[in-house]
């Protein structure tokens, strides 16, 4: 197997591992707010340290992997969103779970920016959109850890036992594979769009192009943020569902989302970035539209489902678009345009939850449904840039 050809396998995985575990997690909210006895206010205040540090993983890891590399750095950050993903199944009061959210919150901003870095270099090495496929395997991981957490829930399995196996699962993936990611030497950039072979030197990325991706990436992310975490609250205590479907509305918005993402390069391809990212804001706008509106549990998962297929391809291609501001910055640029996405969980987490405790469940994804217009509206900042090198 050729390197690039295992370097693009050892992507696959980091993102199965990180699909899995974040979905094993989130779509078990709901077991750990009865556990806990935790209301809507501290379930806001969890998720605000969880998204705070997540973005200081991020930041970090743009630093680290600048330092001595992004492969090195994403192993690293994966072994530890494997083992911190237990934790929350450990803690035996809410000071506890929110440090052991907190310790896996943090390795997910590092997974999610190196992960993304090392995407972007696989695709600039085959010369052709492939990012949506590594997003697809995500949501591919994503709905088996929403299927498996319906599955230990209704074995009645306890939190921490259902997360050591998935735990488990992350380190032997990560341990097989991690060796064939694309690596470069001390001072190199990987991960960015620079020549790999180049030392990589301080260099300063404008702020502007950066903020122009991370706006509408960040709308992506509220959407994103609150389907997560509040969509099995919403069918519980908005539209009285049981228990049991809870997990239904995030299964089928990751269902479609991965549904989107195995054909998202060839829709690249044919469209091109910004007619995609224009075509897929409008259809999130009309999802989110059914959601808020929806008289039924049915009618509901249905825009769940409609969502996921607006929402697919932003993600992917934002990163590729930060890579792509310069070739000399890729992996500060992914870095910072990743934070997007704690901003957008940290504002989701505070609106919906002063939503819910002013007017009730029922209107949780009124505001999500105005965020979510910036991203038709802004697609035209996904378009191709030219890439430059600065002068030897």
């Amino acid at each position: 197997m050729s390197p690039d050809r295992a370097a693009r396998r050892a992507v696959f995985a980091g993102f199965a591992i990180q699909g899995l575990t974040f979905s094993s997690i989130v779509t078990r909210l709901a077991t750990i707010k009865d556990e806990f006895d935790l209301d809507d206010t501290d379930i806001l205040w969890l998720l605000a340290a969880v998204a705070a540090l997540s973005a200081v993983g991020s930041i970090v890891a743009g630093y680290a992997a600048a330092r001595w590399g992004s492969a090195p750095t994403l192993r690293i950050a994966l072994a530890g969103v494997s083992l911190g993903s237990v934790l929350p199944g450990l803690a035996d009061s809410l000071p506890a779970l929110v440090a052991c959210t907190c310790v896996y919150g943090f390795f997910v901003g590092a997974v999610d920016a190196t992960l993304n870095m090392q995407g972007v270099a696989v695709q600039d090495r085959y010369g052709r959109s492939i990012m949506t496929g590594f997003h697809a395997m995500w949501s591919v991981a994503a709905v088996v850890g929403a299927g498996y957490a319906s599955l230990t829930i209704g074995l009645d399995w306890s939190l921490f036992a259902s997360l050591v196996v998935v735990c488990v699962v992350g380190l032997i993936a990560n341990a097989l594979t991690g060796s064939e990611l694309l690596r470069a030497e001390p001072g190199v950039a990987v991960g960015g769009t620079a020549d790999p072979r180049t030392p990589a030197r301080m260099h300063r990325v404008p702020w502007v192009p950066i903020l122009l991706i991370a706006v509408p990436t960040f709308a992506m992310w509220v959407n994103d943020s609150a389907t997560s975490v509040w969509s099995g609250i919403y069918l519980q205590d908005g539209l009285d569902a049981a228990a049991y479907a809870a997990p239904a509305a995030y299964g089928a918005y990751q269902a479609v989302l991965l549904l989107v993402r195995l054909v998202g390069d060839r829709l690249v391809g044919r469209y091109g970035a910004t007619a995609v990212v224009r075509g897929s804001g409008v259809l999130a706008v009309v999802a989110l539209a059914v959601i808020v509106a929806a008289p039924s549990v049915l009618v509901v998962v249905v825009g769940f489902a409609l969502l996921g297929g607006g929402l697919s391809l932003i993600p992917p291609l934002s990163y590729v678009a930060a890579g792509h501001l310069d070739t000399e910055g890729g992996t500060t640029a992914i870095a910072r345009v990743n934070v997007a996405n704690y901003v957008g969980y940290l504002v989701a987490a505070f609106a919906i939850a002063f939503t819910s405790h002013e007017w009730g469940e029922r209107y949780m994804f009124v505001l999500p449904l105005v965020i979510v217009t910036l991203i038709p509206l802004m697609a035209n900042q996904f378009e191709p840039r030219v890439r430059t090198r600065d002068a030897p």
